[in-house]
This record gives structure tokens, C-alpha cells and sequence, in this order.
């Protein structure tokens, strides 16, 4: 099903966008050089082809995609030279040193790159000088390179430099920006070279169309997966003799033909490409994800790729942002896509396939068919569940963000290696299936807000879902769900906590002000949350004098002494008279939920039921720049 929808995908490429898909024997490589030869095969130049682009500041350049030949069967371990292209080991027969500190080990190591390098630039040549240049003058020049480069080696190495290990192309300077690979006599013998491999090969039936046809020996590599092979890893593919059966070898094991493969290959490499304009691949921990649509339609697939790719990951911009979360607010209530968007088709297909990396082969963390009115009420149905108030930054969060609030958070930042794989591919497939998130998302997030003490917006929101999500699905009449906003009404013992653990932390800081050196959420959140029972009784007593104080030393500050003794009296009321020894896992998700709305709520209920200043909450950018997680 994966194969036959990328097989599909691929032939509504060739018809889109016939100058950026490659057709078989051919594809789109990083090329960082090329060498301007002369008719006599001498250089005349070599031009730098990477593209300049500004990060931070900063200067960096980019190998430019080039669309080149490239044999069907993808190169191993084993030493075999492109056709016309290469990195400089093959090219030049020169690579950078290893790095070794040791240097017995250097010496070794160095000697069997001497020998690799030679036979890598030997097989490169072989095959260049095998081309017939009798009627072309830009394969003789091609041809006559080596001799040159054996006498002149020593000239260029200092202008070469460190630009190695990166690939090149060639171009005869009589023949203007057109590359050797481009020529019309190349071509020619290029499809004769493909001709002759697919005749060697086995008939069979392709498991993917149904057609006989030749079965691919070796499928290509897939790139853009993160900590996967530097050179591309296989989806199918089998290496070791326990993964083959009935005498069968290599990829006549998964009967897939040349052509199915080359376009499931091509396909995926696309969705996958790292550019900025992609807006089909996301990454969630260490899976990632692609989404492609198929319709009768060319224009349904494209504008429904185009919206789902806005609803996953969300606008910066305000105005944008809140247009489509008003959107799928109303999806999540039951209104109909084709009303709110009348050029989306709903019955349009939709499929979504997660990745991850594992050794040489890449893994299928999930694979979600649908269509695009149900992947619609899936994700506004994650969105409702995730949404929470007051919001702190621009509504709807990317559902990449999501993962990173598992993470611990130094200095601001949170790392992509510090996610559970199992974690990150469990949320994905929550959010695009509509089952429970994993139980296990609720204990991280928890542990992180103990362990590191950043309780902010994405890791509270997280919270919320997981609890509401878990008793809408296993249908706890017992028990409701949780508010998006303060719900002063709420009986929940360990809301309660956690808003009474939020007004006891404003009174400590109003009562010693910059003389803190460290807050009871620094100091205690963990067994506030966890264990109340140990640390309350004393928060408690504490406040008490804290109060005492406040009305002794500022007249200016009784107002807020008498706020916080209501706000405290109000939020008691209705609970045990004794505390909890423990909290569970929901009940701790709760606490957090009860402090962040009592934290951040701008207003709150007096006794008549009016809306009055929430004197607790957070005015200060400060405050508010903590709620944010920063991807590293």
C-alpha cells in the first residue's frame, strides 16, 4: 500500500513538475563544483556551484541539486565510480586525512586510504574512457583529463585545498554552461548502459503493479531521514542471508520491478528533501514525517497538501494563525469542511507515513491512511484537546514543538536527542489517528516539570490533553473533563492544590521581593505535586507570616494581603481537611493545570460571581518568555 501510494504520487510528480523530478537512470545530487575543461582535456577553470545563503549572520554555502546520471542499483561499501560525477576521491583520487590521534593507527589508516583512493580514481576513468568520443568532442576532451592531471596534480592541490570529499561535475568551456553529462552523445550511450543492466536481470511480477516485468536487484537509498546513513539508507533491502528465503537473493526477495522502485524511491527522496519550501515533511523527536494527497484532481491534491501542511504546522503570523485555528475550532463542533472551505475537497485521499532511522535501513514508525475531511477533524480534535487559556504566544503550537516539552530545558534549550523515539512516535500517531496520546507522554512531561522546574504553557497544554483525551475515549462517566480556562467551581482536590500552590508562591514573592533567592516552586514543586502532604502543612504556616508581613511593613500592599488571604480561604473551602499523601499521574497533571490557570488568568470571580484583577497573575515579559520552549 506505502509503495503503490508513492508509485502514484511519483507519476502526478512527472506531470507537475517535469524539470525538478527525475526520470530512471537519473537524479538530483549535490554538486559543489565544476571543472571547465579545454579541448584538450587541460583545466581551464574550476567554478564554485554552491549557493551563498546567511544564517545567523553568517555566511554559509550550500552544494547546488544538479540532476545527473546515477546507476540503478545503489553504491555499498564497494568501490564503483558514477558516470561523468563524483566526490574527489574518485574524481581526483585525493580525500582529506583521517582524523587519528594515535599514530600507529594513522599510519595504517592513511596507507589503506592511498590504496581505496587509488582504485576509486581508476574505476572512475575506466569507465569514462569505455564511452565511444568519436563523434563528440566533449567526451575526447572528458577522455584526455587524466593525462593532464598525472602531470599536474601538484599545481592544483593548494587550490583545491580543503574542498574535498564534495562532488564534481565537468563542462567543456566551448560548450557554455551545459555540463559533459548533458551532451546528446553521452545521453545516447547512457540509456544503452541502462538498456544492457535491465536485460541481465530476472523477469518476475512487480508486487507493487502487477505487471511482469524486470525484478530490481537493489532499490535506492533513501536521504533525508536524520541519523540515518549519511549516503541514504533502504526501505527494502536485504543484507544478510537470515533475511532471505526460498533461494531467492537480494531484491528478489520482494519481487518489486525497476521501474516501481526507482519511483517509490524518487518519490519519497522528494518528500523528504531539507529545503524551506517543503512543506510536506515534518519532524517529530527523531521520526519523520511525510503527508502527500491523491485525487482524480491535480488541483484537490495540491490545495489540500497546502492546507494540511498549514493546519501541522501552524503560521507565525497572527492573523493567519487565529484565521485557522477559527477554522478547525468549528471542524472540532461538528461543522462541515466544505462549508468553511468550499475549494477543499473532503472526499480527497490523505497519507501520512513516519520514519525513522535504524542502522542502514530506515524504519516505518507509522503508516495512516485516510482522507482529507478526516485527517481535518483529527488534528482540530488534537487542538481542542491541547488548547488551553490564557494563551502566551500565537495559539495554535507546531506539533513539532510538542515533542521537545519532554526534553529537559537548559539554558532556554531543549534538545532533539534528549526525545524518546517510542514517545515521539507514539504522539504522531496519536495526533493523526485520534487515539489516546501515550500514558508515558503525561509521566515525561511531569518528570521534566519536576526536574528541570519549567512549568509553561506547552507542557500544561500537553497535560490537559492526555487527561481529557484519556476519559472522552474510555468514557469515565464519573469523571468530567478539564476547563481550558480557570474553573474556580472545580472540586478536583488537586486542581485546588495547584491553584492554592500558585497564590502561596505570589505571597512569598510579594513578601520578600528581589531578597529571593529561590522560590517554593524551585524548591518544592515536586513534592507539592507529588506527595502534598509532606510540604503544604508548612507552605502553609509559611504564607501566613509572609501575609504578616506584607500588612506590616507596606500600607500601600494590604489590598494585596487581603486578596491573597480571600484567594486562599476561597480555594480551601470545599477541600479535605487533610491532605493527600500522594497524587497519581492524572492528579499531578491537575496540579498543573490549577497552577498555570491561577498563574496566568488576567481576572477572576469574586463572591457576587463579578469578574475582578486576578492580583496573582503574571504581568512581566520575563514571566511570559519562560512559558516558551526553544528548539536547538
Amino acid at each position: 500500500m506505502i509503495l503503490q501510494s508513492l508509485n502514484k504520487y511519483y507519476d502526478r510528480l512527472v506531470t507537475t513538475k517535469p524539470d525538478k523530478i527525475p526520470t530512471y537512470g537519473w537524479n538530483l545530487e549535490k554538486i559543489s563544483y565544476c571543472i571547465v575543461l579545454n579541448e584538450d582535456g587541460s583545466i581551464f577553470n574550476i567554478e564554485d556551484l554552491r549557493i551563498p545563503l546567511e544564517i545567523n549572520n553568517k555566511i554559509t554555502y550550500l552544494p547546488r541539486l544538479l540532476m545527473v546520471p546515477v546507476f540503478p542499483e545503489s553504491r555499498t561499501v564497494n568501490i564503483a565510480a558514477n558516470y561523468l560525477w563524483d566526490n574527489s576521491g574518485y574524481v581526483f583520487g585525493l580525500s582529506n586525512p583521517p582524523k587519528e590521534k594515535d599514530e600507529k593507527k594513522l599510519v595504517k589508516q592513511l596507507a589503506k586510504q592511498d590504496v581505496d583512493l587509488q582504485n576509486k580514481y581508476e574505476d572512475f576513468w575506466l569507465k569514462v574512457s569505455a564511452f565511444d568520443s568519436t563523434n563528440s568532442k566533449t567526451l575526447q576532451a572528458l577522455q584526455q583529463f587524466p593525462s593532464f592531471w598525472n602531470k599536474n596534480k601538484k599545481d592544483y592541490l593548494e587550490k583545491l585545498g580543503e574542498n574535498l570529499d564534495v562532488n564534481f561535475v565537468f563542462r567543456l568551456i566551448i560548450d557554455g554552461k551545459k555540463f559533459v553529462h548533458d551532451c546528446d552523445e553521452f545521453k545516447k550511450q547512457w540509456a544503452c548502459i541502462l538498456s544492457n543492466y535491465l536485460e541481465k536481470l530476472s523477469d518476475g511480477q512487480c508486487l507493487v503493479d502487477g505487471e511482469i516485468t524486470k525484478i530490481a536487484n537493489l532499490h535506492g537509498s533513501i536521504k533525508g531521514v536524520d541519523n540515518a546513513q549519511p549516503s541514504g539508507a533502504l526501505v527494502v533491502s536485504f543484507n544478510k542471508d537470515s533475511f532471505e528465503s526460498y533461494g531467492l537473493k537480494s531484491g528478489k526477495n520482494a519481487s518489486v520491478g525497476t521501474g516501481a522502485a526507482f519511483k517509490y524511491v524518487t518519490a519519497l527522496n522528494h518528500l523528504l528533501r531539507k529545503e524551506d519550501s517543503n512543506k510536506q515533511r515534518l519532524k517529530i523527536g527523531d521520526a519523520v514525517t511525510v503527508f502527500w494527497a491523491e485525487s482524480v484532481d491535480t488541483f484537490d491534491e495540491e490545495v489540500a497538501e497546502s492546507f494540511m501542511a498549514e493546519a501541522i504546522s501552524p503560521s507565525t503570523d497572527a492573523q493567519e494563525n487565529a484565521s485557522l485555528a477559527g477554522i478547525l475550532q468549528q471542524v472540532s463542533q461538528g461543522k462541515a469542511l466544505k462549508e468553511l472551505r468550499p475549494d477543499l475537497d473532503p472526499n480527497t485521499k490523505f497519507y501520512i507515513l513516519g520514519l525513522s532511522p535504524n542502522s542502514a535501513r530506515v524504519s516505518i514508525r507509522f503508516w495512516y491512511s485516510t482522507t482529507l475531511d478526516e485527517l481535518t477533524q483529527r488534528i482540530a480534535q488534537h487542538y481542542q484537546d491541547l488548547h488551553i487559556e490564557p494563551q502566551l504566544g500565537n495559539g495554535l503550537p507546531e506539533i513539532w514543538r510538542l515533542a521537545y516539552a519532554t526534553a529537559p530545558i537548559r539554558d532556554g534549550k531543549s534538545k532533539s536527542d534528549d526525545i524518546s523515539p517510542q514517545l515521539a512516535g507514539g504522539l504522531g500517531r496519536a495526533i493523526f489517528t485520534g487515539q489516546n496520546y501515550p500514558q508515558s507522554l503525561l509521566a515525561q512531561v511531569l518528570l521534566r516539570m519536576r526536574s528541570d522546574g519549567v512549568v509553561n504553557l506547552i507542557r500544561v497544554s500537553l497535560c490537559k490533553a492526555v487527561i481529557n483525551r484519556q476519559i472522552r475515549l474510555n468514557k469515565f462517566t464519573n469523571t468530567k473533563e478539564l476547563s481550558m480556562s480557570l474553573d474556580v467551581e472545580e472540586k478536583n482536590v488537586a486542581y485546588r492544590m495547584g491553584r492554592l500552590f500558585a497564590v502561596l508562591e505570589s505571597v512569598q514573592k510579594q513578601a520578600l521581593g528581589k531578597d529571593i533567592n529561590a522560590t517554593i516552586r524551585d524548591r518544592y514543586w515536586g513534592a507539592a505535586s507529588a506527595t502534598p502532604a509532606l510540604v503544604f502543612p508548612m507552605l502553609i504556616r509559611n504564607a501566613m507570616n509572609h501575609l504578616a508581613k506584607i500588612r506590616k511593613d507596606d500600607e500601600g500592599k494590604k489590598h494585596l494581603a487581603s486578596f491573597f488571604d480571600w484567594q486562599i480561604r476561597d480555594i480551601e473551602n470545599g477541600m479535605p481537611t487533610s491532605w493527600s499523601r500522594n497524587l497519581n499521574l492524572q492528579d499531578q497533571g491537575r496540579f498543573a493545570i490549577g497552577y498555570y490557570h491561577q498563574r496566568y488568568t488576567r481576572t477572576i470571580k469574586d463572591t457576587t460571581g463579578k469578574e475582578i484583577e486576578n492580583l496573582i497573575a503574571v504581568n512581566d515579559d520575563e514571566e511570559h518568555s519562560a512559558t516558551l520552549i526553544i528548539q536547538e
